[in-house]
């Protein structure tokens, strides 16, 4: 008998907020409208990409989803706080660069406008990728994916919705190959 165990997972959390279409527009004028009054601070954005300048608040149907998830998956004993909040324009041809959100627990992102086409996905790396790059180079493909044992997991982005990760994982998100900006929220979560 052969039993082989998934052991020390990182959870990924993708979700989708209710009615999001509901303020959609207006979302995306108040992100337009901060982007001509304010520069781009520079995190991890390449290739003319903005990134706002710290922001307050999510919208309040992705706040009340972010609610509902973090007390399905933390315990009573447990609360979450939101750190640094910020919009993300990717520009055509736009991307951003490896990196990780230290100083926190989680990290999110929630997908406002996204463009038809090959606008970036984000690529979440393995962190065991270094110290089992030979393995997990040559383990059986259909093992992998029953695994989900690879060296990084590529997540298209999806109007509406959004991902969690844990903060330390390394990941970055792909050019902009449309015509289109593709618009983001992102921020860090810490666990008290």
């Amino acid at each position: 008998m052969i039993n082989c165990i998934s052991a020390f997972t990182s959870p990924i959390i993708q979700f989708g907020v209710a009615d999001s279409e509901s303020f959609r527009s207006k979302l995306i004028a108040q992100i337009y409208d901060e982007k001509e009054q304010t520069e781009s601070v520079s995190y991890s954005n390449g290739g003319g990409g903005w990134q706002s300048p710290p922001q307050r608040k999510l919208p309040e149907l992705v706040e009340s989803t972010l609610s509902h998830i973090m007390s399905n998956v933390l315990t009573e004993d447990h609360a979450y706080t939101i750190g640094n909040l910020w919009y993300n324009v990717n520009t055509p041809q736009s991307y951003n660069h490896k990196h990780t959100h230290p100083l926190c627990d989680l990290a999110a992102i929630y997908y406002v406008k996204v463009p038809e086409g090959d606008c970036g996905r984000i690529e979440i790396e393995n962190p065991n990728y270094f110290n089992q790059i030979k393995l997990l180079d040559a383990m059986n493909p259909k093992l992998k994916e029953d695994m989900l044992s690879f060296t990084s997991m590529w997540f298209p982005p999806v109007e509406g919705t959004g991902l969690i990760f844990p903060s330390h994982l390394m990941h970055r998100v792909s050019e902009n190959n449309t015509t289109e900006d593709r618009i983001s929220i992102s921020w860090n979560i810490t666990i008290s």
